[in-house]
């Protein structure tokens, strides 16, 4: 015998309601779309041979989609704050964009770990609805950092040309403080 059991929240008319996107939730959504397609570009040439024929299309795909991240972060930019919540996905922006255009991996971590050295900076506080939805739009961007972290674009290499791993790790980089 089956038993009848609601999914549904009974307060999700309030939750859904009570939520109202901001211009900069919506040019923080573009950010999150665009970056994962940069990360799709990334990781298909980690795997790429010079001398296969499509090596330069997915060059030029990677290229694309870096220059489409770094737009989507330069619109967010011109987005106006109408909440305090909107100020940790404006230092989210700031951080990948910096993310994206460091020069070594020990640069990289240190920018990446400035979330957790600076939590409520970087995450929204209070029990209301709406710092709720943004957290959770700060989590499921930090998966794409996380990804990000992944790439062979962001180690080093020595003089010899073996790859330097950085003192942190991806794993222990974007743990969130207590």
């Amino acid at each position: 015998m089956a038993d009848c059991i609601s999914t549904t929240s009974f307060r999700f008319p309030k939750v859904a309601a009570s939520f109202r996107a901001t211009p900069m939730t919506v040019k923080f959504g573009a950010v999150m779309r665009n970056l994962a397609s940069y990360i799709e570009a990334e990781r298909d040439l980690e795997h790429c041979d010079s001398v296969d024929p499509s090596c330069d299309a997915w060059i030029r795909d990677a290229e694309r989609a870096r220059a489409h991240v770094l737009d989507a972060i330069s619109a967010l930019h011109a987005a106006p704050i109408l909440r305090a919540e909107d100020m940790p996905l404006r230092r989210y922006a700031e951080l990948t964009q910096m993310l994206i255009q460091s020069d070594s991996a020990t640069q990289f971590c240190a920018i990446a770990a400035l979330p957790a050295r600076f939590y409520q900076l970087f995450h929204c506080s209070g029990p209301d609805l709406t710092a709720h939805r943004v957290n959770l739009l700060i989590a499921a961007f930090d998966q794409h950092l996380h990804a990000l972290a992944t790439l062979s674009d962001f180690t080093d290499f020595s003089a010899t040309g073996e790859m330097v791993a950085p003192s942190v790790t991806a794993d222990t980089m974007w743990a969130t403080a207590a």
